[in-house]
């Protein structure tokens, strides 16, 4: 039996509560993964036999994905907008603008 692994990640906590990792695990199900270890609330570590690579064409997700939740790019670019607001709101109490 040859095996292949993935982790699968995600930008926020995603996997501390334990629905998001039944959801997330219901849907690789399907592609034959199962999980190996919690690395932490952001990784799973999954593993399958390669005989699934079959069925692979017949699935409705990427059996190969490695980033669920929000988008890494929403993440950053929420967080450079408040970073810069409180930066302005900083400039405009100490009266640099």
């Amino acid at each position: 039996m040859e095996l292949e692994y993935k982790v699968i990640q995600a930008t926020t906590p995603h996997f501390a509560k334990s629905p998001n990792i039944a959801a997330v695990m219901a849907e690789e199900e399907k592609a034959g993964w199962r999980l190996l270890e919690k690395c932490d609330n952001y990784k799973l570590r999954l593993q399958r036999d390669i005989s699934h690579r079959a069925n692979d064409k017949n699935l409705s997700i990427d059996p190969y994905r490695t980033q669920v939740g929000i988008n890494n790019a929403v993440v950053y670019g929420v967080t450079t907008v408040v970073t810069l607001a409180v930066v302005y709101a900083i400039f405009i109490m100490v009266g640099a603008i």
